[in-house]
């Protein structure tokens, strides 16, 4: 998050620090320590626990209410994003990360990030012309059923136990 050669803040802490500022607020140690933990897991999206038991390991004093609190400042100014996945818990991802949706099958669990939202521009036209809705979906989940879980549905009952035996 700094320039090792000048100590300098660069990329992310630059933005924040400004966006931050702009608002009245400083970029304190914990702010910081959950936007550089949110960076390091742009792949993921972390649950407000998780992030607590990281930054616990480096601040031992804090607690729970902190990073919740810190979560939703930051959310505010908008440097973060939280959605909710298939178990309802909240999970939370830098906001510039946010641009993909999550296809959840909703029997195994699986997830998989999908980055080409052209997928979603016909379901983002059909609420504008019917419901006058100018929806987001530059990140959102869709349950279903994966390509597995879809074959043992299909299958019947008496095939998902044969090859859940194979499994095991």
């Amino acid at each position: 998050m700094e320039d090792s050669r000048s100590g300098e803040p660069t990329g992310l802490t630059k933005v924040a620090i400004q966006d931050l500022r702009r608002r009245g607020l400083r970029l304190t140690p914990q702010r910081l320590m959950i936007l550089e933990l949110l960076e390091k897991s742009k792949d993921e999206h972390i649950a407000p626990e998780d992030i607590y038991q990281q930054v616990h390991r480096h601040y031992p004093m804090i607690n729970r209410s902190t990073i919740y609190r810190t979560l939703e400042v930051l959310e505010q100014v908008g440097l973060v994003r939280h959605g909710h996945v298939e178990d309802g818990a909240a999970r939370y991802h830098l906001t510039r990360d946010c641009h993909h949706l999550h296809l959840i099958c909703h029997k195994c669990g699986q997830s998989v990030d999908v980055t080409d939202l052209s997928i979603a521009e016909a379901l983002a036209e059909a609420l504008r012309q019917r419901f006058s809705f100018e929806a987001d979906l530059t990140h959102f989940p869709i349950s279903g059923l994966c390509a597995a879980c879809a074959r043992m549905e299909a299958a019947g009952p008496g095939e998902q136990c044969r090859q859940a035996e194979a499994l095991e």
